[in-house]
């Protein structure tokens, strides 16, 4: 029997035992960092959200902050509503 590196049900019968705490999480932490996004991604698209990149000037974004901050929203709400607002949704 082989073992694939996503393998999450046999990896603790083929691996080595340790000394020390048992790791929370079989994986290196790239592979857990994959996994994760992967999982955020699939999430926002569930929920009907699309990824955008947007480069901004560094002014932009310090204001961009501050009305984040006054707001008490993230900089991703802001950006929505000031969005939403400008297109009149």
């Amino acid at each position: 029997m082989s073992v694939q590196p996503e393998d999450r049900t046999t990896i603790d019968m083929f691996g080595t035992p340790r000394p020390g705490r048992p790791r929370s999480n079989p994986y290196d932490r790239a592979k857990q960092s994959r996994h994760n996004k992967r999982s955020q991604r699939m999430r926002d698209k569930h929920a009907g959200l699309h990824r955008l990149e947007v480069k901004l000037p560094a002014d932009i974004v310090d204001a961009l902050d501050d009305a984040a901050d006054d707001l008490g929203l993230s900089r991703a709400e802001v950006i929505n509503k000031a969005l939403e607002q400008w297109l009149l949704l």
